[in-house]
């Protein structure tokens, strides 16, 4: 059996729950040898954990402070001696009427949802470009392609994520390097937890209400976005940038 990412090298950052996790498992399977971060060192162990023969390294890494995405980066490349992949998964939510969310909390989701991405792909882009190839995977979210009432600092910054991903994909095309993003619509992961406390409903009952506004009637399981992710990490996909995903159970079609 063909191994679709065998012999590359990726990082997955948020790779310690939900999509991440399931991204860096699915690279492991698939061949690749993963780091994965977040601020979490105990969820990274747990990752490292479960994936098949040791492909899967851990580091705790903060992508909203640079010192330590470069300590992170020094151990990558240490490690692995550059990167294939980079998968920007970290991010972090708030919810809640418009005028009542303080301009702070968009600082800090802009922080670690948009200049996260900057930092870590900055980290590691002059190595792909000095190889001539690589792939940048940014999870974003069906928020950063149209609107939603109570989440305006999450959609902000997944749309400042869409924005970002078509940028840098239009100038690293000509040196071999992709760039797509993957837009999520609701997903099964913890998230979806700290969601429903947010606006004070059950978990398992707000996971219903949002099943039951998508046309396939359920929400997402983490693997499904890892499956898009592996396309995009593998050589399949050497022809594709610039791109946002929508995999929402058709409740987003463009």
């Amino acid at each position: 059996m063909t191994l679709r990412l065998e012999g590359k090298r990726a990082l997955v950052t948020g790779g310690g729950r939900g999509i991440g996790r399931a991204i860096a498992l699915a690279y492991a399977r698939e061949g690749a040898r993963c780091v994965v971060t977040s601020r979490r060192l105990e969820d990274l162990e747990e990752t490292a954990a479960e994936a098949p023969n040791g492909l899967v390294s851990a580091i705790r890494c903060d992508v909203s402070d640079s010192s330590s995405v470069r300590d992170m980066s020094d151990f990558v490349n240490n490690l692995f001696g550059g990167v294939d992949i980079v998968v920007n998964n970290a991010g972090i939510h708030a919810a809640g009427r418009f005028l009542d969310i303080e301009p702070e909390t968009y600082s800090e989701l802009y922080e670690v949802n948009v200049v996260g991405v900057v930092r870590v792909s900055q980290a590691f882009l002059p190595g792909m470009l000095e190889r001539g190839r690589g792939s940048i995977v940014n999870i974003a979210s069906t928020a950063g392609l149209f609107e939603s009432p109570g989440q305006a600092p999450y959609n902000a910054s997944k749309h400042g994520v869409v924005g970002l991903t078509r940028c840098m994909a239009l100038e690293l095309a000509a040196a071999g390097v992709t760039c797509n993003a993957i837009c999520p619509g609701f997903v099964d992961t913890p998230m979806l937890d700290g969601f429903a406390d947010l606006v004070g409903a059950e978990s398992e009952e707000l996971r219903s209400r949002l099943a039951q506004r998508t046309p396939m009637g359920r929400i997402l399981d983490p693997s499904e976005i890892a499956n898009l992710a592996v396309y995009l990490g593998s050589d399949e996909s050497s022809g594709m940038t610039g791109q946002t995903m929508a995999i929402s159970n058709g409740m987003r079609m463009s």
